[in-house]
């Protein structure tokens, strides 16, 4: 049995919690607001950054899984960079460090002519939110043996942004890449990475989470508009083929035997359409 700590169990933290409780494991949540956890699960409520280091356990394993309040620099640093600092301050300098999971993204990867990317491409964040999530994922890779988790865009249930778009009847953007995970392939994911520290297995410093189907946006929007009887949103003359963006694909997570309960995004938006109609 080890002692894991998940900072920040909201959805993604609380599916992960969930996993890892049914696996004996020993797991503390926190989470900024409410006192709900899955069971099994000590839970503390407060900001991270407010909590006293006293109040963190000793952990073997760690996950940092944060969600900004906003989609700006300044909501970015405190959400990813601030409580980063908290858990260095808490770690560092303990006799037996924990392994250190920080859930990133793949917009540290700013390329956007059509590229193809993997865990052996460099990060090049062309964005201030970008940038403070390669800021945040040096900063543990200089006190920890930490990995940074880098997914690419989650759905998944309760997520309906790119539905109530294509319902909206706006004009599309200008055709480009899409990548993808949905939030169930995540959490187990996040769980193979676990077992994998926890049973001393080499893991790189960059591991990327997606579904490995780099997919044009229009191709999905088409798709989903056609399944909510919705209106074509396209004026310009740009034409089909994406005229920007990535094609994103992770080999680490497939070579441990990670396999996709959602390899496209076409199982994992039925399921969310399903629940969304249902809702309407």
């Amino acid at each position: 049995m080890a002692k894991i700590l998940i900072a920040g169990c909201g959805d993604l933290g609380s599916g992960l919690a969930t996993e890892l409780v049914a696996q004996g494991h020993m797991v503390t949540g926190i989470r900024r607001t409410k006192n709900d956890f899955p069971n099994g699960v000590m839970g503390i409520t407060g900001d991270l950054v407010e909590i006293s280091d006293d109040t963190l356990p000793d952990a073997d394993v760690v996950f940092l899984i944060m969600t900004p309040n906003g989609r700006n620099e300044e909501a970015y640093r405190t959400a990813y960079f601030d409580t980063a600092q908290v858990l260095i301050r808490r770690y560092k300098d303990i006799a037996k460090q924990p392994k250190v999971f920080f859930v990133s993204s793949t917009s540290v990867y700013g390329q956007s002519q059509g590229e193809w990317i993997d865990e052996n491409t460099p990060a090049q964040p062309t964005s201030a939110t970008a940038n403070i999530l390669l800021e945040t994922e040096q900063s543990l890779a200089a006190a920890f043996s930490s990995v940074a988790v880098r997914c690419s865009g989650i759905y998944g249930s309760g997520r309906y942004r790119l539905l109530e778009t294509v319902l909206s009847g706006k004009d599309w953007e200008a055709n480009s890449w899409t990548n993808r995970i949905h939030r169930d392939d995540v959490v187990s994911a996040l769980v193979l990475l676990a077992n994998c520290a926890l049973s001393k297995k080499a893991i790189p410093a960059h591991v990327i989470v997606t579904d490995q189907t780099p997919v044009s946006m229009w191709e999905v929007k088409l798709w989903l508009a056609t399944c909510l009887e919705a209106k074509v949103a396209v004026s310009g003359g740009e034409g089909f083929v994406p005229t920007s963006g990535k094609r994103i694909q992770g080999q680490y997570l497939l070579s441990q035997g990670w396999r996709l309960q959602y390899p496209s995004y076409v199982p994992g938006y039925h399921e969310l359409l399903r629940e969304f109609k249902a809702l309407r």
